[in-house]
């Protein structure tokens, strides 16, 4: 946990999706905003009371409905009687009502001496927002960007061209430290976006290489892409693989029919 403006915990939920865990943060000295207050698990309200340390919370704020982030959000919002604060879609997968949050909106932490404002973001899911912390231009990645290694693009919800397109945006706002939901911080927040950005594009390459050369399944272009994945990753591989797919047909090149690709699965919710 880092002291001054923004402070956080680990959630106790590691796994190969989650890395160490999901990271719970507080931004503000006073009156403090909470963001990703994590999963619905046993000690997790306490673990934000010690975050929050008797300080007022403004609001409970999301970057997505996966449960690793927004599990335990309604819950949170009672045990502090604050607003929920997320995206339109967040809210309604959820279930829940609180402030719609929309591209630009402005939330004053600490009555207005800082100051999150609201980033439309898709791409890992279509409801995901990161927040911009002014002064000093921290992001708040959500599952955009993670700590270490590669996020997820989680067909039929997420889409490679939006998240191509959140990256940019992110870049353009030329960003200090990233918050990730998971990870560590990093400090290089303009490199890491550029390292993603090449990332996402070069497994698109590998996807439509993978293609070219003959696969005709889901199964088999994870196989050919990410080679023998542990068991708990495969739902997530082979959503991004499907994203990629689609995306292939967005930009107006022929595939050939693929086995699988229609295949609705539960998005992995903890990715």
């Amino acid at each position: 946990m880092e002291g001054g403006p923004v402070s956080w915990f680990v959630a106790p939920n590691p796994g190969g999706l989650t890395l160490d865990g999901t990271r719970c943060y507080a931004v503000g000295r006073d009156r403090i905003a909470l963001i990703d207050p994590g999963p619905c698990i046993d000690g997790q309200i306490a673990r934000l009371e010690k975050l929050a340390a008797g300080r007022a919370v403004e609001a409970v704020c999301l970057t997505h409905a996966h449960l690793d982030h927004a599990g335990i959000a309604s819950l949170a919002a009672e045990r502090f009687d604050a607003p929920l604060a997320a995206s339109a879609g967040t809210l309604e997968r959820l279930g829940v009502h609180g402030r719609e949050l929309h591209d630009g909106d402005p939330l004053p932490v600490d009555l207005g001496k800082s100051r999150l404002t609201v980033v439309e973001t898709p791409g890992h899911s279509s409801d995901h927002v990161s927040f911009l912390l002014e002064p000093g231009r921290a992001v708040f990645t959500g599952d955009l960007v993670l700590g270490v290694g590669s996020s997820a693009v989680l067909h039929p919800d997420g889409d490679v061209g939006s998240c191509l397109e959140s990256f940019r945006r992110i870049l353009s706002l030329h960003p200090g430290r990233l918050y990730p939901g998971h990870g560590p911080p990093v400090e290089d927040g303009e490199g890491r976006l550029r390292q993603y950005r090449d990332h996402r594009l070069e497994r698109h390459q590998q996807v439509r290489e993978a293609v070219r050369a003959g696969a005709r399944s889901i199964e088999e272009l994870r196989r050919k892409v990410y080679g023998d994945l542990e068991p708990e990753l495969r739902s997530a591989a082979d959503a991004s693989i499907r994203a990629h797919v689609v995306h292939m047909r967005t930009q107006g090149e022929e595939v050939p029919e693929i086995g699988g690709l229609d295949d609705l699965n539960p998005t992995p919710e903890e990715a």
